[in-house]
């Protein structure tokens, strides 16, 4: 890895030796431009397909109705629906207006997954209506009551065929009105996902940001498909720091397991790379070794004043000692973690060994407080 560059130039930052994973698709580029801007590294690997222009336009013009009509009922139909909504809402600055109207409306629901997301959010739910349409409109019309002529807002997930809660409302005599929240499929390239996955498991990239509920999802699902959805969910919860840059983007975080998120004071990308810069800092180590300052920081490591770019293997080794200091880590435990092997692939004792040699050339003078303790394994002597 090298610095970040921006126009050829290269660029010094707090995160650099970083790398940071980026699942969006809109906005991706503004995202990378901001991390670059600081120094880290931006690994692709996008998770949704990209969102019609038109479909973003649609649900901000939804939402601005919702706020200015202020409905007597709002019909919430689908999860990824809620969390999508009141996410895109934060993200336009509207989050406390639309809050302020779903508190003063009767909250209905429909389905018992729809009703935990609303209640995780923070919504209060009066009434949670069947998953049978035929069924949830029967009660809906029950509830409604003589509404003739009020505004009813229904949450659909656009793409889908129109809600028929939306005729049934109209059919009751309510000005019904659709708030169509787009929920993205997985791209048609899965390629860099998949690659970007595997990076995070084995350690390769450091932090990873969410700007949408549904890039949660859509990552876990396809680690999961891959075989490797524990996996994940470990590492997100350990080495890697996570990001979300909104508060219904962190429910689906720690819906799908992973409890250790960090959100932004404001949903926007530069408040986003803030707050990452303020907790990988945090995550960087300095300790001494052979009498010599050692700053790592991702695959950078600064050895008295001096850089040293890491391969992968190597910055994985030094880290995985760095969180022992003094104590032996056993070769079998480092074939485990870094070379993700028990030695059936071929990989052995040895490989340790030529990396361990190689790492300590590479370390110079700190070199020395990398020490091979026989027959048992190695360990950092720092201060």
């Amino acid at each position: 890895m090298e610095a970040a560059t921006i126009d050829g130039t290269e660029r010094r930052g707090p995160l650099t030796g970083y790398r940071v994973g980026v699942v969006a698709h809109r906005g991706r580029q503004e995202q990378a431009e901001v991390l670059r801007r600081v120094g880290a590294e931006p690994v692709f690997g996008p998770v949704v397909e990209a969102v019609p222009v038109a479909g973003a336009e649609a649900l901000e013009a939804s939402t601005e109705e919702t706020i200015t009509e202020a409905p007597a009922v709002v019909v919430l139909t689908s999860a990824a629906g809620v969390e999508g909504w009141l996410s895109a809402a934060e993200e336009l600055g509207r989050d406390a207006a639309l809050r302020k109207v779903l508190a003063a409306a009767r909250v209905v629901v429909q389905g018992r997954a729809t009703a935990a997301a609303a209640i995780a959010l923070g919504l209060t739910v009066e009434e949670a209506l069947s998953d049978d349409v035929d069924e949830a409109g029967r009660s809906l019309v029950a509830l409604l009551g003589d509404l003739d002529g009020w505004p009813v807002a229904v949450q659909v997930d656009d793409g889908h065929l129109p809600s028929l809660l939306v005729e049934v409302v109209r059919g009751a005599g309510a000005a019904g009105f659709e708030v169509a929240v787009p929920v993205a499929g997985l791209p048609a390239d899965l390629e860099p996902a998949l690659r970007l996955v595997e990076d995070l498991v084995q350690g390769r990239v450091e932090a990873l940001t969410f700007t949408a509920p549904g890039e949660v999802r859509n990552l876990v699902a396809l680690a999961e498909k891959a075989g490797a959805g524990d996996e994940l969910v470990v590492a997100l919860n350990d080495e890697v720091t996570v990001v979300c840059l909104s508060g219904a983007c962190r429910h689906a975080a720690v819906s799908v397991g992973i409890v250790e998120a960090v959100r932004p004071e404001r949903a926007r990308v530069g408040a986003m790379v803030d707050a990452l810069v303020g907790h990988l800092g945090q995550r960087s180590r300095r300790f001494e070794l052979g009498g010599v300052e050692v700053t790592l920081r991702g695959t950078l490591a600064v050895i008295d004043g001096r850089e040293v770019w890491l391969a992968d293997r190597e910055r994985a080794l030094l880290a995985l000692l760095a969180r022992r200091p003094g104590m032996v880590v056993a070769k079998a435990e480092l074939l485990r973690r870094v070379w993700r092997s028990d030695g059936i692939d071929g990989a052995d004792g040895h490989a340790v060994e030529v990396a361990v040699g190689r790492l300590r050339r590479r370390l110079g003078a700190a070199g020395a407080g990398l020490q091979t303790v026989p027959r048992r394994g190695y360990r950092l002597v720092a201060d």
